[in-house]
């Protein structure tokens, strides 16, 4: 699971939610931002956690747009 997990990761939440509903997990969004600026870039996966084999949580964020990390 865990190169499940790993390939989720930074990719944009439309997509992730597509592959989850694909492998049949479904998943809870939980959203986090930077304490400074607003970011309105895309929104992408930062964190999945497994809770049980058919129910996921994703961390989403979205990008700061013109910021290179």
């Amino acid at each position: 699971m865990e190169n499940f997990t790993n390939r989720l990761l930074a990719l944009e939440l439309d997509e992730v939610l597509d592959i989850c509903r694909d492998a049949g997990i479904d998943v809870e969004v939980r959203y986090t931002r930077p304490p400074k600026g607003d970011p309105a870039g895309r929104e992408r996966v930062v964190r999945f956690i497994l809770l049980n084999p058919q129910k996921g949580e994703l961390t989403v964020t979205r990008e700061v747009v013109g910021k290179d990390v």
